[in-house]
């Protein structure tokens, strides 16, 4: 229980009367009489909030997009046959912002009220939100503070509205059959079509023994093109991912890019798995595709934290090498290192580029490129431009050393990282270059 700001009104004008009563004595008792009068309303009103029950209704577990601001909706009603007077503040974990909402509302006898909360989610994870806490007062003169409710969880995940914008132009794009190659490309596929009779110049590679052993004639596997690639999406979450741009990480940005590209992959009938380095690769989710394993690719990323290493690009070559036996497209979602540590991704690329073929979705600092354009002004200006001109030309002689070794490059801002990787994806469908 607390005073409410209509005891404090009340009390000033008793001290005013009283300032009347030093001059004028009889006003004394009308003093007594309104301080008395005060204190047991003051008393009644604390009785009366104690004796009402407050309910809320609220989702036990809440999902937010990343980086979306949504609207969370709790209802009250009491059991008051008086209208309420309601002050609702929710405390909100680190996971989103801001830290508190406080929504002031009335509710009157038999009504459920709505109120709407606007929230922000700036990190994955999942956390416990605490119990509501309600501040309640009939007339103002004194104030009761209860939580209510049963804790509740929240679970941000990555923001899935940049599929919304794609939609129109997968449609358009020919989803269920693009499969089927819009222009013939030589050699032998890996998929099994059928079994048939040998014919003269057949490959004897392609005689299904036991088949012909069973039948006592010569029987040949016959395989058509691939009509699905497999897609390796490597999200790096060293400590280059962990900077902020736009309130959330790099990482989060890479956890969009990659949940859209796993979505546009999987109408487009492609297996797609994906994984996470830094000085360590981890075994992350083999090829798949299907509803289940876009849950289980949603549940992978909304798990990854950005950690303060080192970002090792020769072991997650190694580790690539040791576990993909077909050629696939290899989608790296990372920032680009510094000169002094380009070799090592230089060498990664030469490792991985004879069987597969690297894509790296390089997340660039626009304010990087606009430093090194900027029009120095006097010798403080002057020398940070030169400074951010060094850099950003040796990431573009990293990139043009990139694609000199086999490696396709595409430099995005973070924001836009899912667009730009999907993009690249369909080109390189289109030119069939897996």
């Amino acid at each position: 229980m607390r005073p409410g700001k209509g005891l404090a009104g009340l009390l000033g004008r008793v001290l005013w009367v009283s300032l009347l009563a030093a001059f004028y004595p009889p006003f004394f008792w009308g003093v007594a009489i309104l301080f008395v009068a005060v204190i047991v309303a003051a008393v009644r009103e604390l009785i009366m909030l104690r004796s009402i029950r407050v309910t809320i209704e609220r989702p036990d577990k809440i999902a937010l997009a990343l980086d979306e601001i949504e609207t969370i909706t709790i209802r009250v009603s009491t059991s008051s046959t008086r209208d309420v007077h309601l002050i609702v503040r929710q405390i909100w974990p680190r996971l989103v912002e801001p830290r508190s909402t406080t929504v002031e509302a009335i509710c009157r006898p038999g009504e459920v009220v709505s109120l709407d909360m606007g929230v922000r989610a700036i990190a994955r994870g999942s956390e416990a939100v605490p119990r509501i806490a309600i501040s309640m007062t009939l007339f103002r003169i004194m104030e009761r503070i209860i939580d209510v409710g049963e804790p509740a969880e929240i679970h941000v995940l990555p923001n899935l509205k940049a599929v919304r914008r794609m939609h129109t132009r997968l449609n358009a794009f020919a989803l269920r059959g693009l499969g089927a190659r819009a222009a013939p490309r030589l050699g032998k596929g890996r998929e099994f079509d059928r079994l048939r009779d040998y014919v003269m110049d057949d490959d004897y590679r392609d005689i299904a023994w036991r088949a012909s052993a069973r039948h006592g004639r010569l029987i040949v596997r016959e395989f058509r093109l691939d009509r699905s690639q497999d897609v390796m999406l490597c999200l790096d979450h060293g400590h280059r991912m962990a900077a902020r741009v736009a309130q959330i990480t790099r990482l989060d940005h890479a956890a969009n890019a990659a949940v859209l590209i796993s979505y546009i992959t999987n109408r487009m009938e492609d297996k797609v798995g994906i994984l996470s380095f830094d000085t360590e690769t981890d075994k992350g989710l083999i090829a798949g595709r299907g509803a289940a394993h876009l849950r289980a690719i949603t549940a992978y990323v909304t798990g990854l934290a950005a950690e303060y290493r080192h970002t090792d690009y020769l072991a997650l070559a190694t580790n690539l090498r040791r576990r993909l036996h077909h050629r696939t497209l290899l989608l790296m979602l990372t920032v680009l290192p510094e000169r002094e540590e380009r070799h090592e991704l230089l060498r990664a690329v030469e490792m991985l580029a004879p069987q597969h073929l690297p894509l790296i979705i390089s997340l660039g600092d626009p304010n990087l490129k606009a430093a090194a354009q900027f029009l120095p002004a006097d010798r403080v200006e002057l020398s940070r431009t030169l400074v951010a001109r060094d850099i950003w030309m040796a990431r573009v002689e990293l990139m043009r050393d990139l694609r000199a070794r086999g490696a396709l490059v595409v430099e995005s801002t973070p924001e836009d990282a899912g667009i730009d990787a999907v993009n690249a994806y369909i080109d390189v469908k289109r030119r069939q270059l897996l």
